[in-house]
């Protein structure tokens, strides 16, 4: 975690920009003038994150019916029930999830509002998702997920803020088991 987070409201953030299209209260004028452009350009953009949000509660009860029990959710956002956590736990109470974000809100929000069930765990790590190295060394991750077993890897409508998406893909992808899933999606206007 980085010794000084960017506690920064005077500019958007992703997540608080999503939030707020999507109807949620987590979000602050910068993030707002943000959407309000975005939702300018794109009116359908508002449905098509609601929708990548619905295929994420789809793709986690696949994945926990096919018997994964280890999720591994990066660029997480604020959160908004049904979680993903939620989602799986249903189906697999013991089930384990690991929400990854960077920004600093949006962790103080996960860790205040998403609890596991007791069978199961539920835990937080800052950390950027172009930098998998620093992720898949942060303890909290070793704590959570046993590597050596199939990982479902889960995210959602975040590869469109990368330059090279196959690349840092390929990186998330490699220190997972073999049976491991993985769910992704970007954005469309279609």
């Amino acid at each position: 975690m980085p010794d000084e987070p960017d506690l920064r409201t005077d500019r958007p953030h992703s997540a608080r920009v999503y939030n707020y299209i999507v109807g949620g209260s987590v979000n602050f004028p910068a993030d707002r003038e943000t959407a309000a452009k975005a939702l300018e350009g794109w009116p359908g953009l508002r449905t098509s994150m609601l929708a990548n949000r619905a295929c994420m509660r789809r793709m986690a009860r696949h994945f926990a019916g096919l018997g994964v029990r280890q999720f591994l959710d990066v660029g997480a956002g604020i959160p908004a029930s049904p979680n993903l956590h939620e989602v799986v736990q249903e189906t697999a109470p013991d089930a384990r999830v690991l929400y990854v974000d960077n920004d600093p809100v949006v962790l103080a929000h996960a860790r205040a509002l998403l609890t596991s069930t007791p069978e199961g765990r539920t835990a937080y790590v800052q950390a950027d998702m172009r930098s998998p190295d620093a992720l898949f060394g942060d303890p909290v991750l070793h704590e959570t997920l046993d590597l050596t077993r199939p990982v479902a890897l889960t995210v959602i409508a975040m590869l469109q803020f990368v330059e090279d998406a196959q690349t840092l893909v390929d990186a998330l992808v490699a220190p997972l088991a073999p049976g491991s899933h993985v769910a992704l999606t970007v954005p469309t206007g279609d």
